[in-house]
Order: structure tokens, then C-alpha cells, then sequence
């Protein structure tokens, strides 16, 4: 595991979109995630894309989650957040563009539509950011290793976290998400993790410790993975 602190969230963000070009192909299959973590990362893709140094015409990308119920075109959905940050501003052909349909009335079989497509791909490149409780994806603590694309029953932490997206009442964020699985997320070649904020310190930490991974702390697989960069601000920073 390759660990990369910096002054600020930019900054990180800045040297995380350098590693990820070093490995970016035309075909690459890329994992996307959201929230406020990787924002300033798809700022220096489309930055870079509008330099004409880079085409996403033909990659294809697989989202690591979205709320169960709530529409497409609801503002704090996914799908929305990543028109709105990203692929707006590319030229990525929407055709290549999966996230979960977690709308759908249909859901175990939307479920089982997604996981066949995880299947059939590989991800190359795979983005990821860590709750304070260690989620990665929408996988709560207690979510074992070896699960699939499912429906998880998100955490009040994560909740609370999230509140801040939905006017800081928590009341409007939805309590149940689709998750790509902890054995999709370990199947990418390479991953590369944000972490911002003092909040996300311990979480961090459990990263680099002597323990075993747990399930108590669903990051902590990643120690299993063969090729992770993790990348940090000060305040993300274990060390301090």
C-alpha cells in the first residue's frame, strides 16, 4: 500500500489524477465513486480532458453505489452527481456510463442485472473514498468480505454524515443504498483512495496497523490488495 500525504484535499487530489493517468488506457473499465471526497479529483479529469491531453470515449465506468429510491434526475442522487461533476463535461459515450438503478420498482432484479455486467468486466482503475466508520462503497461495518452488488441498510454515522447533502436534516436522506460488493471492489487491478478531514483519521489508520482485516472496519481488506495508493491531507493524516 502506497501512502501520499499533502497539505490539502486539491493537492491530494492533484497527485491522486497523476497516478491514475499513469495506469488510464482508452479501454480502461474505471470504478467511479461520490460524495464530497473525489470532486477536486474529477475537477483535474476535466481539466486535463479540456487540454485535449485525454479522450473517455471509449472507457467504460461502473459507479460503486446509489440510494435506493429516490429518481434519477432527484439532486442528490448518483446518477445526477455524476453528470454534474463529471461526465457532463467529457466526452464519455453514455452508452458506457453503469450506475445502479436502485429506483427501480425491480430491485433484486436490477441487482442481479449489475452484478452480471461487474462480471463480465474487469475494472482497471478503481476509485474509492472511506467512511469515518470505514465503509468503503456503501458497505457498512459487518458486511462480509466475499458479498456481491446488494442492498445495505446504511448507518446512522453514514447518515448523519450524508445529511449535509440533504439541507442537514437527516430525515431526507434515504436509509437504504445499492452497493457494488467488498469482493467487486477487490477484484480492481489498481485502486486509488481519498481521504479527507480529521474524521477520516482512524479509519486511515486501521489501514496501516498490525491487525488482521475485520469486518468491524471494512477498509481494512484493502491490506489484502496487491495494488493500493492511498492518498491524504494533514488532517487525514495517522501519523499526526
Amino acid at each position: 500500500m502506497k501512502y501520499n500525504v499533502f497539505k490539502t484535499k486539491k493537492e491530494a487530489s492533484k497527485a491522486a489524477y497523476e497516478t491514475f493517468k499513469q495506469y488510464l488506457k482508452p479501454n480502461s473499465v474505471l470504478g467511479l465513486a461520490t460524495g464530497g471526497t473525489p470532486t477536486d479529483f474529477y475537477k483535474e479529469i476535466i481539466a486535463d480532458y479540456n487540454l485535449g491531453n485525454t479522450s473517455y470515449k471509449n472507457n467504460v465506468t461502473f459507479n460503486l453505489d446509489e440510494y435506493v429510491g429516490i429518481s434519477y434526475d432527484h439532486p442528490e442522487s448518483y446518477h445526477k452527481f455524476m453528470d454534474t461533476n463529471l461526465f457532463d463535461h467529457i466526452d464519455i459515450d453514455r452508452k458506457n456510463i453503469n450506475i445502479p438503478d436502485a429506483s427501480s420498482e425491480h430491485l433484486a432484479e436490477e441487482i442481479k442485472k449489475y452484478q452480471n455486467k461487474l462480471n463480465n468486466k474487469t475494472i482497471n482503475i478503481q476509485l474509492l473514498g472511506v467512511g469515518s466508520n470505514g465503509h468503503i462503497g456503501f458497505n457498512e461495518p459487518g458486511t462480509f468480505f466475499n458479498v456481491g452488488v446488494h442492498v445495505v441498510d446504511l448507518n446512522e454515522e453514514t447518515i448523519e454524515a450524508n445529511s449535509r447533502f440533504f439541507n442537514n436534516d437527516k430525515n431526507l436522506v434515504p436509509k437504504q443504498a445499492v452497493t457494488m460488493g467488498i469482493a467487486d471492489i477487490m477484484k480492481s487491478e489498481v485502486i486509488i483512495l481519498l481521504a479527507f478531514g480529521e474524521n477520516k483519521k482512524e479509519a486511515i489508520k486501521s489501514l496501516f496497523d498490525e491487525n488482521e482485516p475485520t469486518v468491524d472496519i471494512p477498509c481494512t481488506i484493502l491490506k489484502n490488495h496487491p495494488n493500493v495508493y492511498v492518498f491524504v491531507d494533514e488532517e487525514a493524516d495517522y501519523n499526526k
